[in-house]
């Protein structure tokens, strides 16, 4: 999908890039009235790759992550997505009315209209995640951590060629951090390419590139 902040709604088409490049940013600009957020932004995501997206708080990464989702028009500049998508906001944004299962089923007729679900998966996913005895817990009655491994949970369920994470750990204790890693390691081993938006960044060697969101912009060749 291509996005171009000149153009209308009507305009947004898939695009057509090199195979390798699931996503690239081009001079992205965002302006709040007199204030510019973002200030050209330009970087690519290549396939089977984890980069992380690094910053101050109120640096615009959660601004920049909201532009390539389509979320947020840009003032000016480009988007382009060759990829299908999943998404793990900072924001708490789940339903906490409903259960766990409840909220899987939801997202699986969501997302099988387009992909190809595979059940097994999910299963490894609640089982490695310890998340299998909330499956008929309401989600407003999770800890913080259990509600994220749900977050994270959602945000794979398709196996996405692209994966935005902003904030993924927040909430996790030490044995769940190290899974998931293994999780996202085995995603980008599979070709998933994995876009982490943090203001620290902890363990390094788990990136092959680390961008870093100064006065409104990145480049990256």
């Amino acid at each position: 999908m291509t996005v171009d902040s000149q153009q209308g709604p009507e305009d947004i088409t898939r695009g057509m890039g090199p195979p390798d490049i699931r996503c690239r940013c081009e001079g992205l600009c965002k302006s709040y009235g007199r204030k510019r957020v973002l200030d050209g932004c330009t970087f690519a995501l290549r396939r089977g790759e984890i980069v992380g997206l690094v910053g101050e708080n109120g640096s615009g990464k959660s601004t920049l992550v909201r532009c390539l989702l389509g979320f947020t028009p840009p003032t000016s500049g480009r988007v382009t997505l060759c990829a299908s998508l999943g998404y793990c906001p900072q924001d708490d944004l789940l339903n906490r009315r409903i259960t766990v299962e409840e909220h899987l089923s939801l997202m699986r007729a969501i997302l099988e209209r387009t992909h190809r679900m595979d059940e097994s998966f999910t299963s490894a996913l609640l089982s490695r995640l310890r998340l299998v005895p909330f499956r008929r817990t309401r989600i407003g009655e999770l800890s913080g951590g259990t509600y994220q491994k749900v977050k994270f949970v959602t945000s794979v369920l398709h196996r996405p060629d692209l994966v935005l994470f902003d904030e993924p750990c927040d909430g996790l204790d030490w044995a769940m951090y190290q899974v998931f890693w293994e999780i996202v390691t085995e995603l980008k081993e599979a070709g998933t390419s994995v876009l982490m938006v943090s203001h620290m960044i902890h363990d390094r060697s788990h990136f092959d590139r680390i961008l870093e969101l100064r006065e409104g912009a990145v480049a990256d060749g």
